[in-house]
């Protein structure tokens, strides 16, 4: 724009408005930018002061009386316009005034989601199914930003921006006028706002759980709004957090002061299975849930972990039996088990580690031993794990020089994935694995009887009773059969070529920490050389005693 801007900028049409601004907002990035900026800013002053040094007792006088002290800060007028800490802070305030705009038009947009004639009106949106579920669906696709984000900006706008009634004749004031006014003023961050809302409205909706008197919660309410507010605009959102924990305590004293226990329909609802994201950082790979569980599903849960870090329980042998023997094996499990001195070398996993191992066995093995009537929401059939991964990868001929973007393996969920875990997966899930040529097309969906149908698995649990690994305690229904000769390879779905293991051994397996050979029925585990430099082979004697001669 080349002409000036007019000095009464609340005349301005509002496309005017925001034109005018986004050219100074992209001056001002380019200006802050440029090496040069600090070449340019404003220098503080420094004088001569009067010596106070004897009078805080630090530092003798040098005799002369002065020593160089930073000057007043109040300076001359126009001394201290423009130095570094003035245009940070003014730029932070820019920044809450614009995140105080995107809230607004947030607050506009799922309030005209309410409205189909609006919506059709003003957003274009036809009336009826739409590709959009709600507000934050729209603003997600139109803006290109995180659900999460689109979520916090609609629910920020439900607690400061003004509404009306039904026959949209009246205002209503905001949920919290107080925060409000702070947003709109550029007072706090928009996550220390958002943390304030959240404090407000849990008090408010437990304490009317509780039955407490409403004129006594609204006047507690209003002045930890006040309270609140106050000190978001001296305070870190992380120190926030400390006072609005505070400031908790004492309303629950007064509000409720005899506490209450929670309803059982409370603890339903809260209640669940909880996906919160990947780990950032250096445990980007890792993935974390939050489980919320009642008495009988925590039960459960503990159970299986429990027996999953517990891979010293005795054996049958030695409950049934009450000699000498069994006694010195239930004191002391490595006389019995000549293999046992080495299950801490060989299973080096933290007991968190055991712990959802075991989880997850328990589950694989339910995936694939489900009936087709306990699914009824999977539309009859079994759930299916959905793969795709190229040819080379699959058979593992993924050179070190091949061009990294050829390499196709991703799963449905968790998108791009190790080839190595897809060929642990092609053993025993109920995987479709989508095989894909070098320019993209489809050479294999599958492969007939790939997977061990109910009668082979029955024949592998009968001959190995649970995971073969050896020092295993997991048992069989959390296990999955894995070709020996692996399938990729070849290797046919049969008894002689299969072998029960739990999630953990199924990943060493095809990390190639053990070779496994099956000898008059008992399978045989040849560990690598960074395991045992001799090769000896081992079994376990867990479960099955017998003194069968190991491979050669």
């Amino acid at each position: 724009m080349t002409e000036s801007i007019p000095h009464d900028v609340g005349a301005l049409a509002t496309p005017d408005l925001l034109a005018w601004s986004l050219e100074l907002a992209a001056e001002l990035t380019v200006r802050l930018s440029t090496p040069a900026f600090l070449d340019d800013l404003p220098r503080f002053q420094y004088g001569t002061q009067h010596d106070r040094s004897a009078e805080w007792g630090l530092y003798a006088d040098d005799g002369t009386g002065h020593v160089e002290e930073e000057a007043d800060c109040a300076g001359e007028a126009g001394v201290r316009r423009g130095v570094l800490p003035e245009i940070t802070t003014a730029v932070e305030r820019l920044s809450r005034t614009l995140d105080a705009s995107q809230t607004a038009l947030a607050g506009h947009i799922d309030r005209i989601f309410e409205m189909p004639d609006l919506r059709r009106e003003v957003l274009g949106i036809p009336p009826g199914k739409s590709a959009f579920r709600h507000a934050q669906d729209y603003l997600r696709e139109h803006l290109h930003i995180d659900r999460r984000e689109a979520k916090r900006r609609v629910e920020r706008a439900g607690n400061i921006m003004p509404t009306r009634t039904v026959d949209q004749t009246q205002t209503v004031p905001p949920r919290l006028p107080v925060l409000a006014e702070s947003v709109h003023h550029a007072g706090m961050d928009a996550s220390a706002a958002d943390l304030i809302a959240t404090t407000l409205n849990t008090a408010r909706r437990e304490a009317a759980l509780a039955d407490a008197p409403p004129e006594l919660v609204d006047e507690q309410l209003l002045a930890g709004e006040r309270l609140l507010v106050a000190n978001a605009q001296d305070v870190d959102p992380e120190t926030l957090s400390k006072i609005c924990g505070h400031w908790r305590q004492r309303f629950d004293a007064l509000v409720t002061p005899d506490g209450r226990e929670p309803t059982e329909a409370e603890l339903n609802a809260a209640q669940g299975l909880f996906y919160r994201g990947r780990k950032r950082g250096h445990l980007n790979g890792l993935h974390r849930w939050e489980i919320l569980a009642a008495d009988e599903q925590h039960e459960i849960l503990q159970t299986v972990a429990a027996a999953a870090s517990n891979p010293r329980a005795p054996g049958p042998e030695c409950v049934a039996s009450g000699s000498a023997d069994s006694t010195a094996a239930r004191a002391d499990p490595e006389a019995a088990d000549p293999d046992a001195a080495e299950l801490t070398v060989l299973d080096p996993r933290s007991t968190g580690q055991r712990q959802l191992d075991g989880l997850v066995s328990a589950l694989t093995g339910a995936l694939a031993l489900a009936d087709l009537s306990d699914l009824p929401s999977s539309g009859g059939s079994r759930p299916q794990v959905l793969v795709t991964i190229d040819h080379d990868s699959l058979l593992d001929r993924v050179h070190q020089n091949r061009a990294a973007d050829t390499v196709l393996s991703q799963a449905a969920y968790v998108g791009p994935i190790q080839p190595r875990l897809i060929r642990q997966w092609a053993c025993d899930a109920d995987l479709i694995p989508m095989v894909l040529g070098g320019d993209g097309q489809v050479l294999d969906i599958g492969r007939a009887q790939r997977l061990f149908p109910r009668r082979l698995r029955q024949a592998l649990v009968a001959r190995d009773g649970g995971c073969a690994a050896p020092n295993c305690s997991i048992p069989a229904p959390w296990c999955e059969a894995h070709h020996i000769d692996h399938w990729e390879h070849g290797g046919p779905t049969s008894v002689e070529n299969g072998v029960m293991l739990c999630s953990h051994h199924h990943h060493a397996v095809h990390a190639d920490a053990w070779e496994i050979s099956v000898r008059n029925g008992v399978p045989w585990f040849i560990p690598a050389p960074y395991i045992d430099p001799s090769r000896r082979a081992r079994r376990n004697r867990y479960r099955r005693g017998g003194t069968a001669d190991p491979p050669d």
